[in-house]
């Protein structure tokens, strides 16, 4: 993983009206703990975090923080949590935890699909559906993989990829439910049957917890002169010649 240094400040003021101005300011609240020890409340730069977000999207960063007027060697910390202003998009606030390379900790990792496109059931005429963008593991933070790459390519109508067939390095071990499936591709007329059902049921819910899957279809041909001949709705169908 990488190890970005990062400048803090450490913060004092509390409040909703000062953390608004905080955040005019250009800063983020940002709370840092672990290891039982006594949370410590910084400011960062907003433009610097997202600038480092940014450049390392879809991979997990150590930071090194550096608070003003600290002494001793700087912490080394991971974001656990991070919130974002729906709006504006900026980030509002974040929640450091503290490492030691020594302890092994739990943290999430993206998880990355190859060839979803180029999958035999896609190219059959199935749908990939891609449920898990990411999946938590606990190891030491020496062996925190940047990604986890799942290759579909050979994933057939009906099969599925679960986290028990995730490749993960020595030491790391997923946390999440081995059975748990992360993408799988579903027949396409299955599919088409499903958002018919769905869109002529009046008053229908979700089932509470259910996942919002991302789909991935094979691009569709073009449909011949049989399309062009079919009637139009309420059209009748003439009669046959005897």
């Amino acid at each position: 993983m990488k190890h970005v240094p990062i400048a803090a400040k450490i913060r004092t003021t509390r409040g909703s009206s000062q953390t608004r101005r905080l955040r005019a300011e250009g800063l983020v609240p940002v709370e840092v703990y672990g290891h039982k020890e006594t949370n410590q409340s910084i400011t960062v730069n907003e433009k610097e975090l997202n600038k480092i977000l940014t450049s390392s999207r879809g991979e997990n960063i150590f930071f090194l923080v550096n608070v003003e007027g600290a002494k001793g060697e700087a912490p080394l910390a991971v974001i656990k949590e991070i919130q974002y202003d729906k709006l504006k998009s900026s980030i509002i606030h974040a929640d450091f935890h503290k490492v030691n390379m020594n302890e092994k900790i739990r943290i999430k990792v993206p998880i990355k699909i190859l060839n979803g496109d180029m999958a035999e059931g896609v190219k059959e005429g199935g749908t990939l559906q891609v449920f898990m963008r990411t999946v938590e593991v606990y190891c030491l933070p020496a062996q925190i993989p940047e990604a986890i790459q799942v290759d579909v390519v050979t994933l057939k109508v009906g099969e599925a990829v679960h986290v028990s067939d995730l490749k993960l390095g020595e030491g790391v071990k997923a946390t999440q439910d081995a059975g748990s499936v992360i993408a799988s591709v579903a027949a396409q007329q299955a599919e088409e049957v499903k958002a018919e059902a769905v869109a002529g049921t009046t008053g229908a819910v979700a089932a509470p917890g259910a996942a919002e899957p991302e789909v991935i279809t094979a691009k569709k041909k073009e449909e011949g002169a049989d399309a062009a001949k079919a009637p139009a709705a309420g059209e009748k169908k003439p009669a046959e010649k005897k």
